[in-house]
């Protein structure tokens, strides 16, 4: 199966710029789309793929960027809110507008990335929008226009969001104090998450389903942190916080300290633990591809030219 046009919204993203080098030869054209086009530079290297600077907020703007284009992938999403940009416009209204004019457009597949333990009814406002996004979705599914969602657990790979800022602040911080230490993770492989996501796209398997993928192996917290320490041959003194304790520590990084390092929305989402036992799983172990890269000191776009295969 060839496709003519895919056309990816989050393109700054560490899971956008994998997919873009994953499909970029099954596609006759990529549209990427990003309110941060700066950092699409290392994308530019790639044939067949333009790049685009996009208003969620200017609705009639879609068509160019949706006009012919066969499947969307959306994986805009954040995991802090604030004042301008809260999680509801963010997780639920532009989802909204962006699959309304998909189906305006005759978009043939909508893949949508989600997060597991995405819920209406969830713990947290993060989780309650994902939700609220992922029941709409469901909902517009027809015979026309196939929805196909995704609830990975934390990914990771080289430019990742959650082994790389812990390994920083563990290299500056002597006494760690951990919240949640033994909430449960099962960490999936970018690379393992975008073979699902192609999956889908050229097979019938995922048409209409919601899926969650998660790793091989599941994680407490506070083991995750230890292997950051032993891949870095460090010794940090880690303090295991209680429900209290990490509840205080989440209001005092919500309303004293700058950054959102941790809020109280990620104290409330840490309340489940992030794992499944009916899941697309993964097999790459975070044992052999985290320290491939934790280690390195490439440039992020060395990085992506040795994914492309430059």
């Amino acid at each position: 199966m060839n496709e003519k046009i895919l056309t990816i919204f989050g393109g700054s993203g560490f899971i956008a710029s994998e997919l873009v080098y994953k499909l970029a030869e099954h596609f006759n054209e990529i549209r990427v789309l990003s309110r941060n086009v700066d950092k699409c530079n290392h994308l530019k290297v790639i044939k067949n793929v333009d790049i685009f600077l996009y208003d969620p907020s200017i609705t009639n703007s879609y068509t160019v960027y949706l006009k012919d284009t066969d499947v969307v992938i959306n994986t805009v999403g954040i995991l802090n809110e604030s004042r301008n940009v809260p999680f509801e416009e963010v997780h639920f209204n532009f989802v909204k507008t962006l699959v309304n004019k998909s189906r305006e457009n005759m978009v043939s597949k909508f893949i949508h990335i989600s997060a597991l333990n995405a819920n209406i009814n969830g713990p947290s406002n993060y989780l309650k929008t994902k939700g609220k996004a992922d029941d709409f979705i469901s909902s517009c599914k027809d015979s026309r226009f196939k929805t196909i969602i995704f609830r990975p657990s934390i990914v990771f790979g080289e430019g990742d969001s959650f082994f790389n800022r812990f390994n920083k602040l563990l290299k500056f911080i002597p006494v760690f104090p951990l919240a949640a230490p033994q909430s449960m993770f099962s960490p999936i492989y970018v690379k393992d998450l975008c073979d699902f996501i192609a999956e889908s796209i050229f097979t019938k398997k995922y048409d209409n389903q919601i899926n969650d993928v998660t790793g091989p192996s599941d994680y407490t917290f506070i083991a995750l942190i230890k292997l950051i320490l032993s891949i870095n041959k460090k010794k940090r003194i880690i303090i295991p916080l209680n429900y209290t304790l990490s509840y205080l520590q989440a209001f005092i990084f919500t309303y004293f300290i700058p950054g959102k390092i941790f809020t109280l929305d990620n104290f409330k989402s840490l309340q489940i633990d992030n794992i499944s036992s009916d899941s697309l799983k993964g097999h790459s172990s975070i044992e052999k591809i985290v320290p491939s890269y934790l280690t390195k000191k490439d440039n992020k776009l060395d990085i992506y030219r040795k994914n492309a295969g430059r």
